[in-house]
């Protein structure tokens, strides 16, 4: 039997704290705000289009460009600095939670995508710089995401519900390649950590 790392464990109970989210603070902030179909419509919208998004990063797996490669990360890492910003329009201590799991969720990609580049033929240097910009592009867009959550009004419940689909796809896809019954116990455990704060 395969060993149980800890750092799978990690990433489960960031998969937990996204899932908690979805369903515990975004769902229903956005049901409430433009109704139930509507939110339930800009959920569904959020989670496939960060499921286009990963085949499309799977497919760019192959080309022998880095620079193609080297985009979709960039704009994978803005995308999701942008729907962590998104969180904080529920509530901070929301916000700070999403923050915290988007962190720990991307520290077991800085490999995955380091192979990602390798494989597309960058350099190491390339490859390690990519991976830096990236990881830059995503505070920096979660900064201005935050700085311009003001701004939105009437656009933030469908943000909020779009962030949610993607909160939502985040957590099963973080879980669903690592599935076990002690990693499921530590995405339970996120959930619930999301549960008692949006009940306290």
């Amino acid at each position: 039997m395969k060993p149980i790392s800890k750092a799978d464990l990690i990433v489960s109970l960031a998969g937990g704290i996204f899932i908690g989210g979805t369903l515990f603070d975004v769902w229903p902030e956005a049901a409430r705000q433009i109704g139930v179909f509507a939110a339930l419509l800009w959920l569904l919208a959020g989670y496939f289009g960060w499921w286009i998004s990963k085949i499309a990063l799977q497919k760019l797996k192959k080309p022998a460009l880095p620079f193609l490669t080297a985009t979709a990360l960039w704009f994978h890492s803005i995308l999701e600095g942008m729907v962590t910003g998104l969180a904080f329009g529920v509530s901070q201590i929301f916000g700070l939670f999403i923050l915290a799991a988007m962190t720990l969720h991307i520290l077991p990609e800085f490999f995955a995508a380091l192979a990602l580049m390798k494989g597309a033929g960058s350099t190491m240097k390339g490859s390690l710089a990519t991976i830096f910009i990236g990881f830059g592009l995503l505070y920096a867009s979660f900064g201005m995401t935050y700085w311009l959550l003001p701004d939105f009004e009437a656009a933030l419940p469908k943000a909020l519900a779009l962030s949610g689909g993607a909160f939502l796809f985040v957590g099963v896809a973080s879980f669903w390649k690592r599935r076990s019954l002690l990693n499921f116990v530590s995405l339970l455990a996120g959930i619930g950590v999301i549960f008692l704060q949006s009940n306290l």
